[in-house]
């Protein structure tokens, strides 16, 4: 075994002397070469280290390593960077920046807090936390993650890179703490404004007693998001407050630990949380020559810009921090941490860290008073006017066609409140409490009209494709809308080149075919009647009980008209099709029901498919099952009677 080492120690310093000497004719750097052989010989290990770290009061949290391999740590020495995560993201997505880190050296450490990624059990769940000290026992986690991060690191050697919520809890952290780290990067942290604070604290109460603490808010999480993007000119997505890149906004969603939808609780722990961060005792210092940087976005939600920078940076020189730094990123938003191979994050920090740079952002400061009134300016009609009671519900309920009525609605009560000078908590409280029953009235039926849009939309979509022709029309039988597959059907039935028919509009070929039919009898059990031309059913004509009121305006819709396409096409594929997607058969048993419908026999079908009887009949039982029918009869006349009975 000594003999091995001792071979092995001879061999690296021979390799080690030739790759030197090489390095003095070419002039290379020693440090690159030692670089290079460290990753040759031992090759760079990204392998991640994952576990469990058990809480006494809570649920254990996942905590993930990123360790540089042994050659870098002998020549280097023992650096370790802490990297945190944002409220919409977790440790998991910080994949690139930990290798963007290591890569350099560092050992890098990450975990979640309780209630995001996989940080949660049965009894604290994601996007939760509890309402009465969530925020305490998250804060204790986050000196939990950085205790184990940091055991055996000098303080010269730590680095903390933290966005967002993690941002937040590092500075309460500090206060305990002031030997934390040497380096701290803040990476678009919650702004140290208290009225924004007040007011998202106060609204996750009335929203609390509104719809309770533990159960997911999709109401608050939009109105937020849509707040802090309501200055961005290309938004799509809530998400795009976070990137521009809406690759990088889609791996977010898709991801099953991310983007979680948090309870009232959760909201009003994070803004009690931010007020509470910014508040230090007044003895509260940090170790001297402890370093800050903050990093932000040029179109950055969270700092507005860098508008809100400047309060900032005299916070963090209050509390002992005497080199204090900041750097735009241009083209970035607040989650600009998840895009290490776009802007190389990394390099940036390690750059400032370890060539003790001062890279400062030009900045002109922005209060809330003046971005609200910016904000009101460009998307109200009225400006940055005082609105009485009455005008703030009417607000809400103009939301239903334009939800960013809401937005204004937040930017008002947020713009008042600091023209007021010192904010009062009671009276914002009863203001939104008596505002907040019809802002959730008006929130439920904006969904509702955008589902039924979206369902309308879909539905003309599936009728395009099964090529059904639907029209709208009035109590008069005027046509007030078709679509296509409609007109080329009514083409089909009265052709242009018909002498009669040439010189007719549409809406007055429907007049000529519903003249044909002025003699059938309209259902009273199913208010239709059969349309017949040439001797042949084309279509029905439905009076739906829910176009009743609808019929009795003026020119209001009262009936639809059905009409079949003849194209003469093959519809085989797309009737079987249609009938999988209705009642949930398999392709074989689509096929044998549909041969039913046709008329074959048992016998002819297992013919025709290759099968057995019997298979064929245990094909036909379980479509018996799943269509609801009990014999074959029924099975052909559920299945005409629907629009695939059309698709002949």
């Amino acid at each position: 075994m000594k003999r091995r080492f001792c071979s092995l120690t001879l061999w690296i310093f021979i390799d080690l002397q030739r790759r030197l000497s090489a390095a003095v004719s070419r002039r290379a750097s020693a440090r690159g070469l030692l670089t290079h052989w460290a990753d040759v010989v031992l090759r760079r290990d990204l392998r991640m280290e994952a576990k469990y770290l058990p809480r006494p009061d809570g649920p254990s949290l996942y905590y993930r390593h990123w360790p540089v391999n042994m050659t870098r740590r002998l020549y280097s020495g023992k650096r370790t960077v802490f990297l945190g995560h944002s409220q919409p993201t977790h440790s998991g997505m910080l994949q690139p920046l930990a290798a963007g880190f290591r890569a350099s050296g560092w050992d890098v450490h990450s975990g979640d807090i309780r209630g995001h990624g996989k940080s949660f059990d049965k009894t604290s769940v994601a996007g939760h936390l509890d309402p009465r000290d969530g925020w305490k026992s998250a804060v204790e986690d986050m000196r939990h993650l950085l205790e184990r991060s940091f055991e055996d690191t000098p303080w010269q050697d730590r680095l903390i890179v933290v966005p967002n919520i993690t941002a937040l809890l590092t500075l309460e952290v500090m206060k305990t703490w002031p030997d934390l780290a040497r380096h701290i990067v803040f990476i678009s942290p919650p702004p140290n404004q208290k009225t924004l604070a007040l007011f998202g604290k106060t609204f996750s109460e009335v929203r609390i007693r509104l719809k309770g603490a533990d159960t997911p808010d999709e109401q608050t999480l939009h109105h937020l998001y849509s707040f802090l993007g309501a200055h961005l000119k290309d938004r799509r997505h809530l998400a795009d407050v976070m990137s521009t890149d809406h690759r990088v906004i889609q791996q977010v969603l898709e991801d099953p630990h991310g983007w979680p939808t948090p309870t009232p609780a959760y909201w009003k722990q994070i803004f009690e949380g931010m007020l509470s961060a910014w508040s230090w005792p007044r003895d509260a210092q940090m170790k001297p020559g402890t370093r800050c940087l903050v990093v932000f976005g040029g179109e950055d939600a969270m700092l507005r810009d860098g508008g809100f920078l400047p309060p900032i940076e005299r916070f963090l020189s209050r509390i002992g921090i005497e080199d204090v730094a900041s750097e735009r990123v241009d083209g970035a938003r607040s989650a600009l941490f998840l895009e290490e191979d776009k802007f190389s994050i990394s390099r940036r920090i390690l750059d400032w860290v370890q060539k003790n740079r001062r890279p400062e952002a030009d900045i002109r400061e922005v209060g809330v008073e003046e971005l609200a009134s910016d904000i009101l300016n460009r998307i109200s009609e009225t400006g940055a006017r005082q609105l009485e009671p009455d005008e703030l519900v009417e607000l809400c309920y103009n939301a239903i066609d334009d939800d960013s009525r809401w937005t204004e609605i937040i930017y008002r009560m947020i713009h008042e409140a600091e023209l007021s000078g010192n904010v009062n908590e009671e009276e914002l409280h009863e203001r939104i409490s008596r505002l907040m029953p019809h802002w959730e009235r008006a929130f439920n039926l904006n969904k509702q009209v955008m589902m039924s849009a979206t369902l309308g939309v879909l539905l003309e979509s599936v009728i395009e494709r099964l090529q059904i022709g639907v029209a709208l029309l009035d109590r008069q039988n005027d046509l007030l809308h078709c679509n296509g597959a409609f007109e080329t059907s009514l083409s089909g039935l009265l052709p242009q080149d018909d002498a009669c028919q040439i010189q007719e509009t549409a809406k007055a070929r429907v007049k000529s075919l519903l003249a044909e039919n002025e003699a059938a009898v309209i259902s009273r059990q199913n208010g239709e009647r059969l349309i017949v031309h040439e001797g042949k059913p084309v279509g029905f004509q439905f009076f739906p009980a829910a176009l009743k009121q609808t019929s009795l305006q003026r020119h209001g819709p009262a009936s639809l008209l059905l009409l079949r396409v003849q194209t003469g096409e093959d519809t085989s594929e797309t009737r079987k099709t249609l009938i999988e997607l209705a009642y949930g058969l398999t392709g074989k048993e689509a096929e044998i029901a549909l041969e039913i419908a046709e008329g074959r026999s048992l016998d002819q079908i297992a013919d025709n498919q290759g099968i057995l009887v019997s298979t064929a009949r245990g094909h036909l039982k379980k479509s018996f099952q799943k269509i609801g029918v009990h014999s074959q009869s029924e099975l052909v006349a559920r299945l005409m009677a629907g629009p695939v009975g059309w698709l002949k």
